[in-house]
This record gives C-alpha cells, structure tokens and sequence, in this order.
C-alpha cells in the first residue's frame, strides 16, 4: 500500500509539474491574425526610406544589437523601392506559457511586390516573450519559394 501510495503521490506531482508548461500549435491560422503582418509593413517601408532606426526598432531586443549589416543588405537591395503589395503566403504560430513567462511565435512567409514589379519573398520570425515584442528574423529572399 505505501509503494500505491508513494508512486499515485509521484504521478499527481508529475502532472501538476507537466501542467505548468503548456505549448500550443496553430496552423493554417487565418491570414487577419498575424500580428507580425502591420510590422512588416512598416520594416519594408522604413528599409525603403533608408530609416535605420526605424528598422531596428521593429526588431526583438535578442537580435538588434547585432542587425546593422544585415539592415544595411535589406536597404541596399531595396534601393529605395516601396512595397506595392504584402501578401501572407504562409503562417504557424506556437504559444507556451510556462514558469519563464509567456512566449509567442509566428513564423511569417510574405509574397512583395515592389512598386517597380520586381517579387521577392520575405520570412520572418516575429516573437513576444519576457524580453519584448519584434521581428527576431527578417529576410529578404529572392528567388522561388
């Protein structure tokens, strides 16, 4: 009876542990839901108008310090070109919440077209957890997606 006892104690403990650490996957999420989509927009526009600060501030405090080169790429490839249209092609979020705080991820993949006609794919990776909010990853790619 104490062994029951002991290893019915053991797999309450476990479960209660096991509780505290909920993930969640979304796919397919419809396409109004991406918080990252508004953020992409103003990236693409502030690359466009050569804002640098503009740009770092719209990225996770993780990644900005180290950005500058991969900006100064993003702004020079774009030359000044605006983004006519932002379509979402692709989207999965994952949600946890556990004891190091809540955290959210979306993973973003974008079909632009720049005002001269010119479609490049971005991917993003947008995050919110105990750090802050902002594009923890944001490329610029050319080429077939």
């Amino acid at each position: 009876k104490k062994i029951i006892c002991f290893a019915v104690a053991l797999l309450v403990l476990l479960g209660s542990l096991a509780a505290c650490n909920f993930t969640q996957n979304m796919s397919g999420v419809m396409a109004g839901e991406a918080e990252a989509t508004p953020k992409a927009e103003e990236m693409m526009a502030a690359l466009a108008a050569d804002n640098e600060a503009d740009a770092k501030a719209l990225l996770h405090p993780q990644v900005a310090e180290k950005s500058d080169d991969a900006i100064a790429q993003m702004r020079d490839y774009l030359a000044g070109r605006k983004a006519n249209t932002i379509e979402l092609i692709s989207l999965n979020v994952n949600t946890s919440a556990g004891t190091n705080g809540n955290t959210r991820q979306e993973r973003v993949g974008y079909r632009v077209t720049l005002e001269d006609g010119v479609v490049v794919f971005i991917n993003a990776v947008y995050l919110s957890n105990n750090q802050g909010t902002g594009f923890a990853s944001f490329q610029v790619v050319l080429g077939v997606v």
